[in-house]
């Protein structure tokens, strides 16, 4: 059999994701906070609707409306001094501006500041996570309520945020992160309202809303501008509500210039939860996590009778053994797996079979130990003559392209 779209990947990981599901129990239940490399705690939003932007808002907040999000995970709090410096020194790299009075005992657990887009995102990428998407920033914020605040509808008090300060003060302005704890979002997390703008992964367009994805939106392809969310210590009232939108240049001519940084801005990470073969949350590091299953295949399951045909569990193997899953590359080009991968010895594991198709997508971090064993050789083939019906009109093909 060849191969010759692209595609073909995502259908093998496609039935892998059902078969598991078919295989595998009740889900496990999720971790409601976990720890990052950077020793930051994680706070799991799950998934679900929440009604985005605001009618009484500014025009680039117009109009409200619903977004449906995955879970994901969301700092508890914003990237501080004393993290940003570990980053710092694993990477060799100089700070900031300003980073020599920011970096001060003090300071340690205030925010970091004068970071721009890109110092933001590199670090959210050294630290196994990334910038959160505007969508899932505002979530965090507001919950699913429409409050105004993350605390509710009531006008900010310095109980709940930190605002209103007229200068920086070789850093004093700031409030320390999670001091505040009246300013809580709906999911425990704190300072999203002041203490420093935060960056987001989206590019800013003013009339985004208007066409935005209902289904995990993530900002135009393009632009000029970055988002910024959530207000900073210099700021009125008014521009630490959860759907004000700012926005910024998003890189520096040169590393020492600060003319697209600013004292104000910092910023939080995300990251996506980790699946386990049983649908549930795997610990950190584990797995990256896999795409979800498309809605035109939701209903999709193992015809009757394939988990012990005999010819279907040998059409499996054929497909394995020649091109199958493992083949595809980007633009359809065979994997260069170096020795072993069409080795038998090495196709006995479920695990095998997804690693070959994250080596295959190029997937960082790669790893087959929290699969290992969960499917017998048996059902691995199985699986394979399962996802290959997708590609031949619901029955396994003749194959006349390859001897047995």
């Amino acid at each position: 059999m060849r191969v010759e779209k692209r595609g073909q990947v995502w259908l093998c990981v496609l039935g892998v994701l059902m078969a598991v599901a078919w295989v595998a129990g009740p889900a496990q239940a999720q971790q409601q906070e976990i720890t990052a490399k950077d020793g930051a705690p994680m706070v799991l939003v799950p998934a679900g609707e929440f009604t985005m932007g605001s009618n009484d808002g500014g025009d680039d907040e117009k109009p409200a409306h619903q977004v449906s999000l995955d879970a994901y995970y969301l700092d508890k709090y914003e990237v501080t001094v004393g993290q940003y410096a570990k980053f710092l020194e694993a990477r060799g790299v100089n700070g900031p501006p300003m980073w020599t009075t920011m970096d001060q005992p003090p300071h340690q657990r205030r925010p970091v500041v004068n970071v721009d887009w890109s110092d933001a995102s590199t670090y959210c990428e050294w630290a196994g996570k990334r910038l959160p998407t505007e969508a899932e920033w505002e979530k965090a914020a507001r919950g699913t309520d429409g409050r105004i605040y993350p605390w509710g509808n009531e006008p900010p008090d310095p109980l709940r945020a930190n605002y209103g300060k007229a200068k920086w003060d070789n850093h004093t302005a700031l409030a320390p992160v999670g001091q505040l704890k009246d300013g809580k979002s709906p999911y425990g997390i704190y300072d999203l309202a002041g203490n420093v703008w935060e960056w987001v992964s989206d590019w800013y367009e003013p009339d985004y809303y208007t066409a935005s994805p209902t289904q995990n939106p993530k900002g135009p392809e393009n632009g000029k501008y970055r988002v910024l969310r959530g207000g900073s210590w210099d700021l009125a009232p008014e521009h630490l509500r959860s759907t004000h939108r700012d926005f910024n240049l998003p890189l520096s001519p040169s590393y020492e210039s600060p003319s697209y940084r600013n004292f104000n801005s910092g910023f939080r990470c995300a990251k996506n939860p980790v699946l386990t073969p049983s649908g549930g949350m795997a610990s950190p590091g584990e797995l990256m996590p896999m795409s979800p299953v498309p809605a035109d295949y939701a209903d999709k399951h193992m015809p009757a009778g394939w988990w012990t045909d005999p010819k279907v569990i040998e059409e499996g193997k054929q497909i394995y053994r020649t091109e199958g899953c493992r083949s595809c590359h980007k633009d359809g080009q065979p994997v260069k797996s170096g020795a072993g991968l069409r080795d038998q010895k090495n196709t006995r594991r479920f695990s095998d079979s997804y690693w070959f198709w994250r080596v295959a997508e190029g997937v960082d971090k790669t790893t087959m130990k929290a699969w290992k064993g969960f499917l017998s050789e048996e059902q691995i083939w199985q699986v394979i003559a399962f996802t290959h019906t997708f590609s031949h009109g619901g029955k396994p093909s003749e194959h006349t392209d390859y001897k047995p």
